[in-house]
Parts: C-alpha cells; structure tokens; sequence
C-alpha cells in the first residue's frame, strides 16, 4: 500500500566531530560537513523509498538551493513529490547537527518553511490511493501541530487509511496539550521515551503507554534507542531488543525505526515482526553518517535479521 508522510522536511548541515564550542577559539578544524536531506517525515519517507515502499510526501520548502536540494533528492529516490509545496516567500529549513565522536548529536535549527506550513497545504487528493498516512516532525509544524494533523487523522480514518504519528523535541514545552486532539485519531504513535516521558509525565514505558491509551491511541510503541521499542494496545504488549552495531550517527534512527514499522504494516505482517523490522532498520541507519544514508534495501535489511538469529 502507498504510505504518505506528511511534514517537517529540513537541510541537515552535519559537522563532526564536535566535542564542545569554544567562542574563545577562532578557528577549529574538523574531520566532516556535508549537506544531506533530512526532518523527521522527509527521513520517514526516504527509508521507506530505500525499502522499496511506494510513498508520497507533503510538506514545504522554499525556492533556493537547499529546497532545490531536497525535491531533487527526493524525487531521485523514488519518492512522489508532486505535492512537495515550493513557496518563494520562504526559505527552506535548515539544521546545523554537531556530533560528537559517539555520534551523538547537538540540532541548532531554523524553522524557515516549516513554519508557515498548514493544514491547507495538503491538496485534496493527497490521500488518493493511501493505506498509511504518517505525519512526522509533530512540535516544528506550528500552524499544522494539534488541530491541522488531528483534521487530517480524521479525515484518513473516514476513509479506512491507518494513521501513524512520531514527534520531537517540543521546546516550547507544551507537550500534551499541542497534540491531545490528535491522539483519538491515531491508530500508531511512535514517541521515544525520553519524548513520551514529557507527554505523559510517566516514568516507565508501561505508564506511558497506559497514559496515552487512555486519550485514544489505539497502538502506542514507545522507542528506547539502544534499548529497542515497547509495543502496548488493549490486547497485548511487549518489549523487542535492539541490534548491537557499530554507532557513527544516531541521527534519524527513530525516523528510519518509524519507516521500519510502517514497512511492516504495509505488508501485513504481525506487530511482533514489525517492531523487530523497524529495530533492523534503526541500527541500519546508525552504522553511517547521515539520516538515512545507512538505510539498505528491503532484502538487505531480511538478510541482517536473519544473520542475527
């Protein structure tokens, strides 16, 4: 089934290593910077195009050479761009990402696009010939967070599509309340913990879930990083451990997780399969610098699980 990702669509300018910034210091040399796509739905919907998923984007860029660098991207990877929105009155998103020699890393971001983006942005027949409507980058969409993606939720679920969620970091601090209208229009939410822990004001991903079962969600799985993922609904739960790789960026794992997962749906497989696919998927993406860089092909990510066992 055709999946669409909705939203955040960002420049990510990455610079390694970068232990600490001194201001003191004029100049600092260092190993990396490379210009590559990225924010959290355009990373989603880059794996899943790596993962022979057919998909479709919505979101906003302006018309300079970093938007000129993401639709082309995008549309070289297979992606459906035609509801890519190119606004001249904006400038396209951008994110500095310093990492550490861990592959940790630091965002310095710039709205631009992202921030003007709405729910009006979507054309009417976006959701045409959709299984999956996944929106990502939920907290840097303002005029679209909360009630715009929760119109768009209600609509894909009157018309039997699955509706899927992942968010960021919310510096505005308003956690909840931003996406309480959309929770009972979600069929999957895909938070990390330290991200669910805000929402939720819960301590273990048990109390997570529980919290946002309550308000709606129908599947709550709760990404833990090197920990792996917890999957809880009415009927079941359980936890799926990660893959022990090599880490030279954790940037946009919990993107390439989501696209993982989403494959799985796609293909109808049970949840158990789905969480361990999008655990695959993660450690993939993290073996390389870059969001999605390390994401291999679908029988490629089959073969790992399989080596793993």
């Amino acid at each position: 089934m055709t999946i669409l990702c909705v939203g955040q669509l960002v420049a990510d300018i990455l610079v390694k290593p970068v232990d600490s910034i001194d201001f003191s210091v004029d100049t600092k040399r260092v190993d990396l910077i490379t210009v590559k796509g990225g924010g959290d739905s355009y990373n989603t919907a880059t794996a899943l195009a790596k993962l022979d998923q057919p998909v479709k984007f919505v979101g906003k860029c302006g018309c300079d050479s970093f938007g000129d660098l993401l639709y082309a991207n995008a549309r070289d990877a297979g992606i459906d761009v035609s509801s890519i929105v190119r606004d001249p009155s904006c400038d396209t998103s951008a994110v500095i990402v310093a990492l550490n020699p861990e592959g940790e890393r630091v965002f310095l971001y710039y709205g631009g696009a992202n921030d003007t983006f709405t729910y009006g942005d979507i054309p009417p027949d976006a959701l045409d010939g959709c299984g999956i409507v996944h929106v990502g980058g939920t907290y840097n969409l303002p005029l679209f967070d909360g009630e715009g993606a929760a119109r768009l939720f209600a609509l894909a679920q009157s018309r039997g599509i699955l509706t899927s969620m992942d968010v960021t970091y919310d510096v505005s601090g308003r956690w909840l309340e931003i996406i309480r209208p959309c929770l009972p229009h979600l069929d999957y939410f895909m938070p990390s913990a330290g991200e669910a822990r805000m929402i939720t004001g819960r301590s273990s991903p048990e109390e997570m879930a529980a919290f946002l079962l309550d308000l709606g969600v129908r599947n709550v799985v709760i990404k833990l990083g090197g920990e792996g993922c917890y999957l809880q609904n009415e009927h079941t739960s359980f936890y799926t451990p990660a893959f022990e790789v090599e880490v030279a960026d954790t940037t946009g794992a919990g993107d390439c997780f989501a696209a993982g997962f989403l494959t799985g749906l796609s293909q109808r497989w049970n949840l158990e399969r789905c969480a361990q696919f999008a655990c695959a998927v993660a450690a993939m993406c993290v073996t390389q610098v870059g969001a999605t860089t390390g994401v291999p092909t679908f029988p490629e990510i089959e073969k790992f699980i399989a080596q793993q066992r």
